[in-house]
């Protein structure tokens, strides 16, 4: 995911036209904006490089903003949990939800209120069963109950009960 950009190659920036940044890994925090200079990416204040950062926090990295946004995703999705029909019905009538769909497979929904950055609370019916996770808002109804059935459904996973 990240790249360690810190080399010392000409002073021409690397093939790169998307904004990158210095990020705590283990937290998923943006420590600054990286630029280009002397060959290597280094502070937008100060000029530190990555391996002057990395004395005092040696899990920053270099990386593009999208991966950094990615990064932070994943730190709030949770596993498939199975919840009660109450709950889910509690959770349908809470706020307007948004990509309510239903086929034949199933229905879902999402929360409207985002739990962080793109990340949301998503509630499933399938097979009688009811399923709460969180993950990113651009989930489609056909990945979502693809989750619960490679998480739950199909036994590859162990999951709590209400």
């Amino acid at each position: 995911m990240s790249q360690n950009l810190n080399c010392t190659t000409p002073d021409t920036a690397p093939q790169t036209a998307v904004p990158m940044a210095f990020v705590r890994t283990t937290t998923a925090d943006i420590w600054c904006h990286a630029q280009w200079l002397g060959g290597e990416w280094v502070t937008e204040w100060g000029q530190k490089t990555l391996g002057a950062l990395q004395e005092n926090y040696p899990d920053m990295a270099v990386m593009s903003v999208a991966e950094l946004i990615d990064l932070q995703n994943e730190k709030y999705r949770t596993p498939v949990l199975e919840i009660t029909g109450e709950r889910y019905i509690d959770q349908l009538e809470v706020l307007p939800p948004m990509d309510w769909c239903r086929t034949n497979n199933g229905e879902s929904f999402k929360s409207m209120e985002m739990y962080a950055g793109d990340v949301t609370s998503i509630f499933v019916r399938t097979e009688g069963r009811f399923f709460e996770f969180r993950d990113v808002c651009t989930l489609s109804h056909a990945q979502v109950l693809a989750r619960v059935e490679t998480e739950v459904l199909s036994g590859s996973a162990s999951f709590s009960g209400h």
